[in-house]
């Protein structure tokens, strides 16, 4: 154990200054090309044309320039904020908006802080994960208009910030999630993790010396297995690449507190809103059992699917039918609701 202390306080000393992260934002992701090579692996009816770009925006939250994508609809009965996770950014994520345009809801896709094109104050060491929670919860407030409903739908790890924005914020009317695998569970730890090391011995040791440690970035595809998050090599390969998303950086601290994170209510305890789980049925990142472990402790009104065929990232058929038929039926009932 001693030389394993070693070790890790070596390796952070050595790695201390140029890791980390002082990244140069654009301001548009019409000067970014990589998000272009997303498309090339997706269906039709998901991708990117001259005619279905989103809107581009920034919004200030708590010192944060937000990077946001709006996909407008007027007169928008609901709107629909996509919530990425570690590896992805809002602009990924909107290829979904494009495939529901037809729900006819407005959809938000932000960039969070610490992936896409999100700018982060120069003097900020790092952004706790509590920071991503707050971001979304202000932004709930500013996006929330009268007679319209609020949906947080999130993807990956954004499934569980999706929840816990939900529990915080207290008065979203939908809540869809891809995945719920809440990471103080050890499990989900081992599941979630590169390797057991990180898991087990690597991330507990950075808590003992967060001090030291809170503000040093490194590649977050050292720490989580981005190789699963699809089922094609290829494409995996491509987010793994991506500067504004998996081939980004992340702070220890971020890992930290995201890994520590209690949320404001419980699953027992949540009683917000109605509560749809779109899992993917061939998702090996994060297995099924994993979320439904935490779902199934939700009492509050909630549906269940398997998307058939679909991995961490669903885009795959039938799986990404199914996610659309579930996602319709889900909003249908929430439109159908008197307040």
């Amino acid at each position: 154990m001693k030389s394993i202390l070693r070790l890790f306080c070596l390796t952070v000393f050595c790695t201390f200054f140029s890791c980390v992260s002082s990244v140069e934002k654009p301001d548009s992701y019409t000067k970014v090309s990589h998000w272009h090579r997303y498309q090339h692996f997706l269906p039709d009816n998901l991708r990117f044309r001259k005619n279905n770009l989103p809107k581009e925006e920034f919004v200030t939250t708590l010192d944060y320039q937000v990077h946001l994508d709006r996909y407008t609809k007027k007169d928008a009965d609901c709107k629909i904020i996509l919530i990425h996770g570690g590896g992805g950014n809002g602009r990924i994520l909107g290829t979904l908006a494009v495939a529901l345009e037809s729900l006819g809801c407005e959809w938000v896709a932000p960039d969070l802080p610490g992936f896409g094109l999100t700018k982060i104050p120069a003097d900020k060491r790092y952004v706790p994960y509590e920071d991503w929670v707050l971001v979304l919860n202000e932004l709930i407030q500013k996006e929330k208009q009268k007679n319209q409903k609020i949906i947080l739908f999130g993807l990956s790890i954004g499934g569980m910030l999706a929840y816990q924005t939900a529990a915080y914020n207290g008065e979203v009317d939908g809540l869809i999630a891809t995945t719920l695998a809440d990471p103080r569970n050890p499990k989900v730890r081992d599941a979630i993790a590169s390797h057991w090391f990180f898991s087990r011995i690597g991330m507990p040791i950075n808590s003992v010396f967060s001090f030291l440690t809170d503000g040093m970035y490194f590649p977050i595809k050292w720490f989580s297995k981005m190789q699963y998050i699809t089922n094609d090599p290829s494409f995996s390969k491509v987010f793994a690449e991506d500067p504004y998303a998996g081939g980004s950086k992340v702070s220890m601290g971020f890992l930290n507190t995201f890994l520590n994170y209690s949320p404001k209510l419980e699953p027992e305890k949540f009683q917000v809103c109605p509560v749809l789980l779109a899992h993917p049925n061939i998702d090996p990142w994060t297995p099924k059992e994993l979320s439904k472990s935490f779902f199934d402790r939700i009492p509050t009104k909630k549906e269940y699917v398997e998307l058939t065929g679909a991995g961490h990232f669903p885009y795959e058929e039938p799986g990404v039918t199914e996610l659309k038929e579930s996602i319709t039926n889900f909003v249908g009932q929430l439109r159908s609701k008197k307040e």
